[in-house]
């Protein structure tokens, strides 16, 4: 199944992850929203996402392996919506500047709600 998704984490306590290019970055304990795509297969990238064991290689990999997954939301549509799909999460939420977002022009696709 194709799709966009927001996947949900809460992190209990405040913590300085290193996420690949952006270096160290500082979390305050909350519930935060990724929105990505899944090309092909929406479901095991969501399912890649939750899992604590697997080698890091997208901004989420490094926030995930530290935080609880939550839950998440997968809209049937083509990848050209995953912007607009974070453009609406970004509403709600404070932007964690560059994340997830370094193949397109928006300022995030991860938020702090």
């Amino acid at each position: 199944m194709k799709g966009v998704y927001t996947a949900f984490f809460r992190l209990e306590e405040a913590k300085k992850i290193k996420v690949g290019s952006l270096g160290e970055l500082k979390f305050e304990p909350g519930v935060y929203a990724y929105t990505g795509s899944g090309g092909s297969n929406v479901l095991k990238r969501l399912e890649r996402h939750f899992s604590r064991s697997k080698n890091v290689h997208w901004h989420i990999d490094y926030f995930s392996v530290e935080a609880e997954p939550l839950d998440f939301f997968i809209l049937p549509e083509s990848s050209e919506y995953e912007c607009v799909l974070a453009d609406i999460v970004g509403t709600i939420g404070d932007p964690v500047k560059d994340f997830g977002s370094s193949d397109c022009g928006c300022e995030s696709h991860f938020f702090r709600l």
